[in-house]
C-alpha cells in the first residue's frame, strides 16, 4: 500500500508532463475526429455512386482500412513516407491514419443511415421543387446525421482510445508519457491506472458531448 502512494505522490508531481501529453491526446484525437469525419463523408459520394467502378473502388479502400490493424497502417505512414521523399511529423502521421481507418468506418456508418431514410423524404424534396443537391442537404443529411449519432459518438471514442497507438512512433501522448514516468518511479500499476483514469474521463466527455448532439438533432415529434 506504501508502494502505491509514494507512486502517486511521485505521478503529481508529473503533473506538467502529464498535462502535456494530455493536451497532444486531445490535440490528436479532436484533428482525427474532425478529418475521419470530413474523408467520411467525402468518401460517401462514390460508396452511393450509380457507377460500379467507384463503388467497387471504394468498397476496396474500405476493406482494406476495416481488416487491416491501425497499428501496422501507422508504421507504414511513419516508416513508408520518407521513403516517397514525404517527411512528416509522428504526430502528423498518426493523425493521418486515424483519419483514413476511422473515415472508412464512418462512410459505412454514413451510408447505412443515408439509405434509412424513407424514399418518401427524397420525393416529397423533388415535390416542392428542390434540386438533387438541395433535397440531400436540406432533407436528407440533417435526418441522416440524426440517425447516425449513437455509432457516430461510439467511433469517436474508439478514435480517442486509438490515440494511445502513436506511443508506438515516438509521440509522447499519455500512454508513452506515462510508460516513462513508470520507468523513473517503478510504480508501473499506479502510473496506468492513473493514466487509464485520464482515457477514461475524455472518453466518458465525447460520450456525454454525443448524447448531447443525439437529443438535439433528434426529430421533434
Amino acid at each position: 500500500m506504501d508502494s502505491w502512494v509514494v507512486s502517486f505522490r511521485y505521478i503529481a508531481q508529473q503533473l506538467p508532463d502529464l498535462m502535456l501529453a494530455g493536451r497532444i491526446t486531445l490535440q490528436a484525437s479532436v484533428l482525427g475526429a474532425v478529418l475521419a469525419f470530413l474523408w467520411g463523408l467525402l468518401l460517401t459520394v462514390p460508396r452511393m455512386s450509380p457507377s460500379p467502378l467507384a463503388r467497387r473502388a471504394v468498397c476496396g479502400y474500405i476493406a482494406v482500412m476495416r481488416y487491416t490493424p491501425l497499428l501496422v497502417q501507422m508504421y507504414l505512414l511513419y516508416f513508408g513516407l520518407p521513403l516517397a521523399g514525404v517527411m512528416l511529423s509522428g504526430l502528423a502521421c498518426g493523425v493521418l491514419a486515424l483519419m483514413l481507418q476511422h473515415g472508412a468506418f464512418l462512410a459505412e456508418v454514413f451510408r447505412a443511415a443515408i439509405q434509412a431514410v424513407p424514399e418518401g423524404q427524397w420525393l416529397g424534396g423533388r415535390s416542392i421543387g428542390l434540386r438533387g443537391g438541395q433535397v440531400v442537404v436540406r432533407i436528407i443529411l440533417p435526418q441522416a446525421l440524426s440517425k447516425a449519432m449513437i455509432p457516430l459518438g461510439n467511433e469517436m471514442v474508439l478514435l480517442a482510445k486509438d490515440t494511445s497507438l502513436l506511443a508506438a512512433i515516438g509521440v509522447a501522448e499519455l500512454t508513452l508519457t506515462g510508460k516513462m514516468i513508470a520507468e523513473r518511479s517503478g510504480g508501473t500499476a499506479a502510473v496506468f491506472v492513473a493514466i487509464g483514469l485520464l482515457y477514461l474521463v475524455l472518453t466518458t466527455l465525447i460520450g456525454i458531448a454525443a448524447r448531447v448532439f443525439e437529443y438535439a438533432t433528434r426529430p421533434k415529434e
